[in-house]
């Protein structure tokens, strides 16, 4: 029999024995599995907006639907279009429906003065929760021409010339889109749309006219050459709207540049009347002539001078801004006062009088705009067309379609025309004689018109 000391000892050790196993294996009641869960501070997700399909609309569109995707949405989500961080009057959300949590239409109706700018879309959950797509639609002048990429000139009838790819197209407000020439380039288009001007399919300068009108068929009348390919970049039509000059430019084979060229319509057909260089130079195109015959352009050989022809083919080297020379002239007005293109990265015009029939000097270079101040000190415009009076130039602003409105010979007003929605890549190339339409791209892939500007 044990002594008591040693009793004890073993009650002792049992004792532990027990705790220790106690502790190896606690029961559930009163060691959790796991420790709590910590508080969370984190905030519960709310709605995104991605994309809006389509991303612009004209001003005065009424109920046009307009798709727009994201995540988050739930039974009861409305869209919201935000200007400057609050919800914007001019452009009313008429009803939102609810396709899936992630996509939602929105009916909406945009007034005729809603401001032609980029807006902000919202979407509120039914909770209350907000989302927000930054510049996600624009309020445009643009309407996108399908079956056309690119549109160069514009008549007063709206008649689009320019190109699908590799053909040459017509867009008409009543035939539409027309092909011209399965391949080649269009570039130019009389006042009453039967005669357009490019390149044709083997290089030559070449012209296609319809005595029927839009709908055809259409004739391809290849231009006297100087045995090297050529393009007709432009079209000066009679007061019937007949197209009685063209400008352009010829290649010689084995040449070091062009040879800047007008085509005069004769009982007999076409006539070619070469043009002289500026000195120094070794070749110019001539970009676009008016019905005085009078051209504007610019020399190739080093890119670039800007040149005025006056109508006996005697040509002017325009002076550009603080005496750069890296200037080109793209367009001139009807009575020859004003011709537009570019100096260094700016858009510019040249001006002089016309008294009595007696013409002054060309000034030099005057800024359309402080593109600086637009766009940044890497930022840049250009001027490509202006309309017969003079009184409205278009081209690109910060990479983006503009007009230049004028009055008494200077800029009264610069409109940021826009494009097919965010980021708004776009260019004017052309504007009527009227000025009230000119026609583009946008995104480089989609002709456009813009209209009511």
């Amino acid at each position: 029999m044990a002594a008591p000391r040693d009793r004890v000892i073993w009650t002792s050790l049992l004792s532990c024995i027990a705790v220790l196993q106690a502790c190896e294996s606690p029961s559930a009641d009163r060691f959790p599995t796991a420790p709590p869960a910590a508080p969370s501070f984190a905030r519960a997700t709310g709605p995104t907006v991605t994309a809006a399909t389509p991303a612009s609309a004209r001003q005065g569109t009424v109920t046009l639907d307009v798709q727009i995707s994201g995540s988050g949405y739930d039974p009861g989500s409305r869209a919201i279009w935000q200007l400057n961080g609050v919800p914007y009057g001019k452009i009313v959300v008429n009803s939102t429906t609810v396709v899936s949590s992630t996509s939602l239409i929105a009916n909406i109706t945009v007034a005729p003065d809603a401001d032609p700018v980029t807006y902000d879309i919202a979407v509120v959950t039914s909770t209350g929760k907000k989302g927000i797509g930054a510049e996600m639609f624009t309020v445009t002048y643009a309407v996108a021409v399908p079956g056309l990429t690119a549109g160069q000139a514009i008549n007063d009838a709206g008649q689009i010339v320019g190109n699908n790819g590799d053909a040459v197209v017509l867009s008409d407000p009543t035939a539409g889109i027309v092909t011209i020439a399965a391949s080649g380039q269009g570039w130019s288009i009389d006042r009453n749309g039967k005669t357009i001007g490019g390149k044709a399919p083997n290089g030559d300068a070449a012209i296609w006219t319809s005595a029927g009108g839009a709908s055809g068929p259409w004739t391809e009348v290849l231009l006297p050459s100087l045995g090297g390919d050529g393009v007709v970049r432009g079209i000066a039509s009679d007061a019937a709207g007949d197209a009685v000059m063209l400008s352009g430019s010829l290649l010689t084979p084995n040449a070091l540049g062009r040879t800047p060229t007008v085509w005069t319509r004769t009982t007999s057909g076409w006539e070619a009347r070469y043009l002289g260089f500026p000195a120094g130079s070794i070749g110019a195109w001539g970009q676009d002539i008016n019905g005085r015959g009078q051209v504007a352009g610019m020399d190739g050989s080093g890119c670039c001078l800007a040149i005025y022809w006056d109508s006996l083919g005697t040509p002017t080297t325009l002076t550009g801004l603080s005496g750069a020379r890296n200037s080109s002239a793209w367009g001139i007005n009807a009575d020859g006062t004003m011709i537009v293109g570019l100096s260094g990265k700016t858009a510019v015009m040249w001006k002089r009088t016309l008294v009595a029939g007696t013409y002054g000097a060309w000034s030099a270079a005057i800024s359309l705009e402080s593109t600086g101040s637009f766009c940044g000190k890497n930022g840049s415009s250009h001027a490509y067309d202006v309309n017969a009076a003079g009184t409205v130039i278009v081209g690109q602003s910060c990479g983006i379609a503009t007009a230049w409105k004028l009055s008494g010979g200077a800029v009264v007003q610069r409109v940021v025309l826009q494009g097919l929605g965010p980021p708004n890549q776009s260019v004017a190339y052309g504007t009527n004689e009227l000025g009230t339409q000119a026609t583009g791209t946008a995104k480089g892939t989609t002709g456009v018109r813009f209209l009511g500007y």
